[in-house]
């Protein structure tokens, strides 16, 4: 008997997700992100990093998990960086994106020598659920 809850992945499945990511990349030059907040299953990392380029993170614990357990490039992400993370957060990434021109200010010094970016809300609702919609702020 299986105790659950109990997480079984296909690889073949994934493989074929994997190999269309590989196709996407290659005739495009983009890069493949992993989204650590909807997918942090670190057993099958090593079979995932051979098609992506690295994770991306939305808090301190994923992005070490990206760094740690992926290996590759780690981009971070959150809505707000408290002062007693940011030089974590800024140590297991790569890059950094900031949610507001105040917070791009506030950590422009400890971030110097990171590659940054700065999240643009064009007040263009894309979901019907409000939590994701960034109109709503």
């Amino acid at each position: 008997m299986i105790k659950t809850p109990y997480y079984l992945i296909d690889k073949a499945s994934l493989l074929r997700n994997l190999e269309k990511i590989a196709y996407v990349r290659e005739h495009s030059g983009a890069k493949a992100l992993l989204a650590l907040k909807c997918f942090a299953t670190w057993s099958v990392f090593d079979l995932m990093r051979e098609y992506m380029d690295g994770t991306t993170s939305s808090s301190l614990f994923e992005v070490r998990l990206g760094k740690e357990k992926f290996g590759k490039e780690t981009h971070a992400y959150s809505v707000a960086y408290s002062d007693d993370e940011i030089e974590q957060v800024l140590a297991c990434s790569d890059k950094i994106i900031f949610n507001s021109i105040s917070q791009l200010q506030r950590f422009s010094e400890a971030s110097s020598n990171h590659v940054r970016g700065l999240r643009v809300n064009p007040r263009v609702s894309t979901s019907e659920f409000i939590i994701a919609d960034g109109t709503a702020i």
